[in-house]
């Protein structure tokens, strides 16, 4: 299986005042204290509210916040993505499966990776692939580096490669589907696109071959066994690979546009071309989505009374990554109209709908047109995996609205996120003992030392512009 070439080349844009404060709410979740999930839902860990989905949306969006706008910042962005991956490893996050492989399986097994739960799974390998695509950081390919424990005797040991290599084994594990179960028997196809995308960059990052030719496989099977229907749109789940048990739903539908362009980019415009034709009205300001918006639900609170803001944001993500910005757009704005929002020392949220919907609106406002297919396909200049990167800053002191570096300097646009301040930065992988101009700061000079590190001052008062580049 060969993957498509990328159509594009990495774009950078500045984040808006109001983009950072939506980012500042899932930063907040992700920097608090490891074992502590405050401000998460806690309702249950079976369906859509489990904090897994939560933990895997905001690190999507602070990913894809990294690659689109700071793709040399580290620091606590990185660190962010990290706490997530970890918080991923918590017992109270994946020690549901116990009793769903029991009840489902007849099984006693305590590995949430061992057998099917590719709900766990996938999501989970997106995270670590988008990950280690933008950082030079390989913690989680270290063996034993995943590390679940069920009981003092019992932990289960993982890491990057050998999560992949169970999700290539359950793929296999049935000759007639290429796609496996969340819960128990239930075979979702949204699910299994996150799955063979972390194959993919599993494959990518480390020149495994452990996609072989599942994308093959599992893109037949869409187009034959009845997943895809002929207008594009896809059948949610199924009770083994036969027995249908939803009609096409639309946020689903998005979703599948969204996450199936990186290696089926034809089939996700065609079913983009089918939401865009039948369910949506857009005059070029205002939006509307065809159909009782009291027929939808947050799945991530199980609103049923006003809870169609999860599906304007799966359909706003979509129409980002197909290109259409201006309707993307409208329907984040639409969710200002429809929702509350409330801000809480500088973090900005909706009020009403679940933690995993404004994970996921963050996500959205900072995906550009191709930016996930380009991200699971690893189109990343090797001038920004060389060049000088912002590696520490205080948060919430400061918020990076911008960071890009053209393998010799580094462009940064910074905010105050608590009052105007003098701040320090740390500059790294500059040239060792090399000197550099500086504006924007309060030095104009600055020397790397022998590891090739500096650090900076600058008075921060509203957007700041700072510039490093070589004397």
């Amino acid at each position: 299986m060969t993957a498509p070439a990328p159509q594009t080349m990495p774009s950078v844009s500045e984040s808006s005042a109001d983009d950072l404060a939506f980012q500042r709410y899932v930063l907040d979740l992700a920097l608090q204290p490891l074992d502590r999930f405050d401000g998460f839902d806690r309702i249950e860990q079976i369906g859509g509210s489990a904090l897994r989905y939560q933990l895997n949306f905001i690190g999507y969006a602070l990913a894809m916040a990294q690659y689109t706008r700071t793709p040399a910042f580290t620091g606590y962005l990185a660190e962010a993505q990290r706490n997530a991956i970890v918080k991923m490893c918590d017992k109270r996050v994946w020690g549901y499966w116990a009793a769903e492989s029991l009840i489902g399986y007849a099984r006693i097994n305590t590995d949430p990776m061992r057998h099917a739960n590719v709900m766990y799974t996938g999501y989970f390998g997106v995270m670590l692939g988008l990950y280690e695509t933008l950082n030079a950081d390989r913690t989680f390919d270290r063996p034993g580096s995943l590390k679940l424990t069920w009981s003092p005797r019992r932990v289960h040991d993982y890491d990057f490669a050998r999560l992949s290599r169970a999700i290539r084994r359950n793929m296999h594990a049935r000759e007639n589907c290429p796609q496996y179960a969340c819960e128990p028997h239930l075979i979702y196809p949204i699910c299994n696109v996150f799955a063979f995308n972390t194959l993919v960059m599993h494959d990518r990052l480390h020149g495994t071959d452990l996609t072989g030719d599942l994308v093959d496989r599992i893109r037949h099977s869409y187009l034959h066994d009845g997943w895809r229907l002929r207008d594009g749109r896809f059948i949610p789940g199924r009770l083994g690979p036969s027995l249908t048990i939803s009609r096409p739903v639309l946020g689903y539908d998005a979703g599948m546009v969204a996450w199936l362009n990186a290696m089926m980019p034809d089939l996700a415009r065609d079913t983009w071309t089918t939401i865009r034709d039948r369910f949506v009205d857009f005059d070029g300001s205002s939006v509307r989505l065809r159909g009782s918006s009291r027929a939808r639900v947050d799945l991530g609170n199980y609103n049923v009374v006003n809870g169609d803001g999860m599906t304007r944001i799966f359909v706003a993500t979509a129409a980002a990554e197909m290109g259409e910005l201006d309707l993307a757009e409208a329907l984040t704005r639409s969710m200002g109209e429809r929702y509350r929002v409330v801000e809480r020392d500088g973090a900005r949220r909706f009020a009403g709908v679940s933690t995993v919907t404004n994970a996921h609106h963050a996500l959205t406002r900072f995906v550009r047109p191709n930016g996930l297919r380009d991200l699971i396909l690893g189109t990343v200049p090797p001038q920004w995996r060389t060049g000088p990167v912002l590696a520490e800053a205080a948060y919430p002191d400061v918020l990076v609205a911008k960071a890009v570096t053209d393998g010799a300097g580094l462009e940064l646009v910074l905010r105050p996120g608590r009052g105007d301040r003098r701040v320090r930065l740390g500059i790294h992988r500059l040239i060792p003992n090399r000197s550099y101009r500086v504006t924007g700061a309060t030095e104009s000079i600055v020397s790397a030392n022998a590891h090739g590190e500096s650090v900076i001052e600058v008075d921060l008062g509203g957007r700041t512009d700072v510039r490093v580049t070589p004397a």
